[in-house]
């Protein structure tokens, strides 16, 4: 009779700058939880973060890896509805209290003692997770494994569009043509908006041109400002949404911004305090958002890929084996231009 084996190879987290592939215990789901066999994992910017020993969440010894999918191999006690090899989806969440102010407004993702898989609790770089039932989605067929992986950073496009209210006819500003812009950019097309996208990169421009884009600027050769206002007959934009997570681009989207605009800082500087201008935000009635994240996103972000509505194989930039994690991540690092996602294959 087939019996799971005890041991798996895994991407360890050892000290910062330090990955090592080792053998460690398949770990044993308890009430509520799922074992899951990973099948695709993507290398986010938290990885790499995680990596260099700049995440606030992430402490050696850490298995990293959150954005994954892949096959259930084994259900903890209280785990109903979901059968031993089900394709699924896991979204990061590992545990919210239930308790606290977010919570009990159904926020979860800003619960007071969230812990997340590949951060606080061991995640993906690994054959198998321990996953929390309740944070898994069945994966349809028209949706590869690979594909299936990039969920979480699709839920944060529509995370931030929901929360913005983007919609048909919108006109939308978005700077940064990285994984999260061009997820925000796929989804406020997708919700029938008119999108301008500003980077510093050709090649990032021309993808986001070939996911819909209506108009790119390249910052470096061309004003965005005045390119928005361009566009916009003067108006400026209604929604601004920063992807970049740089001062200066923080400080930009006041300047973007119609009056009575909304402004969304995706980007996170990592920064006590970033200068924007305030004044101008009250006597022009701005609405400024906060994001973190995702929140009851994933079942869109999954019917979006269902019915072809984004692309996510163009955002995949390369594959990799288990030990070649460390080289997915140093190739990031060195090569912030060429890469969208990665992904992992164990």
């Amino acid at each position: 009779m087939w019996k799971l084996k005890d041991k798996m190879r895994a991407v360890v987290l050892t000290a910062p700058e330090s990955l090592e592939l080792k053998e460690v215990p398949v770990p044993e789901p308890q009430f509520g939880q799922a074992l899951v066999k990973v099948k695709s994992t993507a290398v986010c910017r938290s990885d790499v973060s995680g990596y260099l020993g700049h995440h606030p969440m992430i402490d050696p010894p850490r298995i990293m890896g959150h954005e994954c999918s892949g096959v259930l191999e084994k259900l903890g006690p209280g785990v109903e509805h979901w059968s031993i090899g089900d394709e699924v989806i896991v979204e990061t969440f590992f545990y919210s209290c239930g308790r606290c102010p977010g919570c009990r407004s159904g926020r979860y993702n800003v619960c007071n003692d969230v812990k997340v898989i590949g951060h606080n609790v061991d995640g993906s770089f690994a054959e198998y997770a321990l996953v929390n039932a309740s944070f898994i989605y069945g994966k349809p067929e028209e949706v590869s494994f690979d594909e299936a992986a990039l969920t979480e950073p699709l839920s944060v496009g529509v995370h931030a569009v929901r929360r913005c209210g983007i919609g048909v006819g919108d006109f939308v500003v978005i700077l940064g043509a990285g994984a999260i812009g061009l997820m925000v950019l796929q989804v406020a097309k997708a919700s029938g908006a008119e999108v301008l996208i500003a980077d510093l990169v050709d090649s990032k421009l021309e993808l986001a041109r070939k996911l819909g884009a209506d108009h790119i600027v390249n910052a470096s050769r061309q004003d965005t400002v005045e390119a928005v206002s361009e566009a916009t007959d003067g108006e400026m934009a209604p929604y601004v949404l920063e992807a970049v997570g740089r001062p200066e681009t923080i400080r930009q989207m006041v300047d973007l911004a119609c009056s009575g605009g909304t402004l969304m800082p995706i980007g996170f500087t990592g920064n006590d305090l970033d200068e924007i201008n305030l004044s101008r935000i009250t006597l022009s009635e701005m609405d400024l958002l906060g994001i973190l994240g995702f929140c009851r996103d994933f079942p869109t972000s999954i019917n979006l890929m269902k019915r072809n509505l984004v692309d996510m194989k163009s955002l995949i930039s390369g594959h990799y084996s288990l030990d070649e994690v460390e080289d997915a991540i140093k190739f990031s690092i060195e090569n912030p231009d060429q890469v969208v996602r990665s992904i992992v294959n164990p």
